[in-house]
């Protein structure tokens, strides 16, 4: 049964009836699965009581996941190294507009697009995925109220913990993760290139201020001028233009006028080992489109949203069970000598 039902995962199917309608009607896909063809196939509830008995043992299936996600790092060179995350909506099969909800644990998620936020009623999938190979590395599903600040050092601490060998050089995210805990969290727990884009906190890109955190300069290079000291904020600085203490060849360009600076090792403003606005900066950033593919691919071909489930216990099985067999798809690959087609996860058609 268990066979059957990542089989389904495999070929794409859309339900637990459309499974059972392809063993009934695919001799070949039945005896791959195990059955007898003889004797009758479970019934739709016999497989629903099953994913309730799997679901028991989320900590088994996510063992098997990291055990499969370990073997691609033995086998794939730089696996893990340039790391991205990112979270995408799983809906819940659940209609919030009744009077009783049947999955009080789902809330509204919401997925900027290129024109309008997407909003859908269910839980959150964050995954931290390898750039280079586009393959998941670790997973969290949380409730919908779990938002990037909040998951994104956990997440990365749990990959540490369940898989030794992790140990990225550059982790890059989204303006969601624009947060100077964040920044130190990658720093100074993995050493790592925190790679995140300046949160917009209005409709003026966020100026990119060089030097460093004792000399902080403005984009025109001219050194920042210092008004004050928060023990939040850090150091207050205004531009030099505006303070009448130079005159910068920018000022009709640069929206600059006050910037907050951390005394000490400002990762956010200036980078770690690579700095920010620099060409390698940018080049690393470039990458980060790598995740939203593989979002796309678990949704398209991997039935992450096509499911019946409501409950968080019941989704976190369906996001892990999606997930492990990417991952075990790309192992075949690698095994069978074909590490080209990694990223090719649609089954092909003669």
């Amino acid at each position: 049964m268990l066979r059957a039902y990542l089989a389904g995962f495999v070929i794409g199917v859309k339900t637990t009836n459309d499974l059972i309608r392809r063993l009934q009607e695919d001799i070949v896909f039945t005896l791959i699965c195990g059955y007898d063809i003889t004797k009758p196939l479970p019934h739709r509830t016999t497989f629903n009581r099953f994913v309730m008995r799997l679901a028991k043992h989320q900590d088994l299936v996510d063992n098997c996941l990291n055990e499969i996600t370990s073997k691609l790092h033995d086998l794939l060179p730089d696996f893990g190294k340039i790391v991205a995350i990112d979270p995408t909506p799983v809906h819940s099969h659940s209609n919030p507009d009744k009077k009783v909800i049947s999955d009080p644990q789902a809330g509204w998620v919401y997925k900027e697009g290129k024109k309008h936020k997407k909003w859908e009623w269910g839980f959150r999938l964050h995954l931290l995925t390898d750039v280079i190979y586009e393959l998941p590395i670790a997973k969290e599903t949380t409730i919908a109220a779990d938002g990037e600040k909040k998951v994104a050092l956990p997440l990365l601490r749990k990959a540490k913990l369940e898989l030794p060998w992790f140990s990225p050089k550059a982790i890059i995210g989204d303006p969601a993760y624009d947060k100077y805990e964040i920044y130190e969290g990658v720093v100074k727990e993995f050493d790592a290139e925190p790679i995140i884009k300046f949160a917009a906190k209005s409709a003026e890109p966020s100026p990119e201020i060089t030097g460093s955190s004792a000399v902080p300069c403005c984009p025109g290079n001219l050194p920042l001028i210092y008004r004050g000291w928060n023990k939040n904020k850090g150091l207050k600085y205004q531009c030099p233009e505006k303070a009448g203490r130079a005159s910068c060849p920018l000022i009709e360009k640069c929206p600059l006028k006050m910037v907050w600076v951390r005394p000490v090792h400002d990762y956010r403003r200036f980078g770690y080992r690579v700095s920010r606005g620099s060409q390698q900066w940018k080049e690393l950033y470039h990458q980060r489109p790598a995740t939203e593919r593989v979002n796309s691919r678990l949704k398209d071909k991997r039935r992450l949203d096509s499911h019946c489930f409501r409950g968080f216990k019941k989704i976190n099985l369906h996001c892990t069970l999606a997930v492990l067999v990417m991952q075990a798809m790309a192992l075949a690959k690698v095994k069978a000598g074909e590490p080209e087609a990694l990223r090719v996860s649609a089954r092909k058609i003669a």
